[in-house]
């Protein structure tokens, strides 16, 4: 039996570390694509944020200027 063709036992020591070595690669890779969702939600809604801003800011004004010429 070559050592290719070992195969650990589910309680063997290196089955677990495997295990435990498959979690942690699959735990970096589930933050990594956490941020990059984190990032892409934030830039929409800053995008929305700033939308509603100048859209308010603008009806603002335009209702300041209305009040002011109504004194």
């Amino acid at each position: 039996m070559s050592l290719a063709d070992f195969q650990p036992s589910a309680d063997s020591p290196e089955a677990v570390e495997a295990e435990v070595l498959q979690l942690i690669t699959d735990l970096r890779d589930a933050a990594r694509d956490a941020r990059v969702l984190a990032d892409r939600f934030a830039d929409v809604l800053r995008g929305t944020v700033e939308e509603y801003c100048v859209e308010f800011e603008q009806r603002a004004d335009h209702l300041l200027a209305r009040l002011e010429r109504t004194r």
